[in-house]
C-alpha cells in the first residue's frame, strides 16, 4: 500500500474524479430505463437497511429523478455523496465508481480473487524463504 504523502502536489488527478465517477456508475447502471428504476429501489434499501441518507435533503429515498442526475455527465450540481456512491456500488454489486475514486488517490480496491492471488504469493515467497534456512542449516551439518 502506498503511503499519501501530505506534501504531494499531484492534484491533477482530482480534477476528472467527478465526471470519471459518472462514467463508471453509468456503466454499472446500465442503459435499461427499467434496469435503473429497479436500480433506485435497490439503491434505496441499501441505503434503509444501513440507516444512511443518500442526499444532503430531508428526503430519506432518491428517486429516478436524482440517479438521472448523478449519471448525468453534464450535471456539475447534482454530484452524489460518499455514502450514495457506497449504497450505489452495494445495490450494483460493482465497485467500480469507487475504484475511479480510490485511484486518484493513488490506491486500488482488491477483490477476492486479487486477495487469493496476493496469499498465494506470500505463501509462496515464505515457502522459499523456509527452503534458503533450511539450505543453510544442511550446509552447517
Amino acid at each position: 500500500m502506498r503511503q499519501v504523502s501530505l506534501f504531494d502536489d499531484d492534484h491533477g488527478r482530482l480534477s476528472g474524479l467527478v465526471p470519471a465517477m459518472r462514467a463508471a456508475m453509468n456503466r454499472a447502471a446500465g442503459e435499461d430505463e427499467d434496469g435503473r428504476k429497479l436500480l433506485v429501489d435497490r439503491i434505496n434499501a441499501v441505503a434503509r437497511d444501513a440507516g444512511i441518507r443518500l442526499t444532503a435533503g430531508n428526503a430519506k429515498v432518491i428517486s429516478k429523478d436524482t440517479l438521472d442526475k448523478w449519471l448525468n455527465p453534464n450535471d456539475r450540481d447534482h454530484t452524489p455523496g460518499l455514502l450514495a456512491v457506497a449504497a450505489f456500488c452495494r445495490a450494483t454489486k460493482d465497485a467500480a465508481p469507487l475504484r475511479v475514486l480510490l485511484r486518484s488517490l493513488g490506491l486500488d480496491v482488491m477483490t477476492d480473487e486479487d486477495r487469493k492471488l496476493r496469499d498465494y504469493g506470500k505463501a509462496c515467497v515464505t515457502e522459499r524463504e523456509a527452503r534458503k534456512r533450511k539450505k543453510m542449516l544442511e550446509d552447517t551439518i
